[in-house]
Parts: C-alpha cells; structure tokens; sequence
C-alpha cells in the first residue's frame, strides 16, 4: 500500500474534514504547493486560494476554496487551519455574486470575489491583495492598480532614459 497523508482541515469552530489522501496542493501565500508523504515539516501561511486533493495519479479528486490561514506539515500529517470552506461542488454562481452583495466586510467580499473569478479564469494572489488593499484609502481595487501600472511605467520610461544616458555618455 502507498503511503498516505493524514489531512485535517480546521475551521475555528469545527474540525471539517479528517481523511487519509495521497498528496495535497495547498495554496501557500507565495506558491500552491503539492503535499506529498515523506514530506519534510513545514509550516504555510495560506492564501485565499483553492485546494487540490490529488488521487494516487496525481489527478484531482475533490478542490475546495479557502479562506486564508495555516498549515502544518509534520510526520505524513497536513493540518490545515483555515477560516472558511466551500466545497468547488457547491459553488452557486448567482448565490455567491449574492454573497459578494451582501459581504459583511472586506474579507468575506473578497473571498467570495475570488470564487466568481476563479470560476470567471481569472486568477490572482489574494491575500496579499488584500493586504495591499485594505481599506485605508477609500479607493477601489481598479484605482489602486491603475496606479501601480502607472508607477511600473514611470519606473521603466525612468530606467530607460537612465540606460540611454549611459550610453550616450561612454
């Protein structure tokens, strides 16, 4: 028999899934990484983002959307502590365009923002986004990234003439 991964998945207030799975694939704060047995220990922050439970062939079996928190990898056991799941199954697009209407703060919006544009094939690192973009400035998401497009663009116009200069000058 192929070794295993002992996967619990945590919310606050409830264990919501024990089962053993062959390998993982957490969505980590700077990658999605495959929990494989045998694995080194480790501890994750994790990102708004989908898990993977992979079949012994490496294809998906199940996929959940995440609400940021932990993991804990450790002797062929992956804790994951977790704020909130919805099984990719149960996704109701008009329910969860309702939930975004309706979100009691930013990060519940933002979280079931995320599951309208994963199902849309849009795909982006949330929790950075949400700290980035927190509400501190009272502008959307749109404004604060057309500014940075903008400030990448100074800087690259800047860096140019700056190599031009260079040349020009030897």
């Amino acid at each position: 028999m192929e070794k295993e991964i002992a996967l619990t998945i945590a919310l606050p207030n409830k264990i919501y899934l024990e089962k053993k799975v062959p390998s993982v694939i957490i969505p980590a704060v700077r990658a999605e990484v495959n929990i494989l047995p045998d694995r080194a220990p480790s501890v994750f922050a994790l990102d708004f983002g989908v898990l993977q439970i992979l079949d012994n062939d490496g294809s998906v079996k199940e996929k959940y959307f995440i609400q940021s928190g932990m993991a804990e990898i450790a002797g062929n056991n992956c804790k994951l502590m977790i704020q909130d799941i919805v099984p990719f199954v149960d996704v109701n697009l008009y329910e969860t365009k309702k939930r975004v209407e309706t979100a009691e703060n930013d990060q519940e919006k933002l979280f079931y923002q995320m599951i309208l544009d994963y199902q849309s094939g849009i795909r982006r690192r949330y929790l950075r986004t949400l700290n980035i973009f927190s509400d501190k400035s009272g502008r959307t998401y749109d404004e604060v990234m057309s500014d940075i497009k903008r400030e990448i663009s100074e800087l690259r116009k800047r860096n140019e003439e700056e190599l031009k200069a260079e040349k020009g000058g030897n």
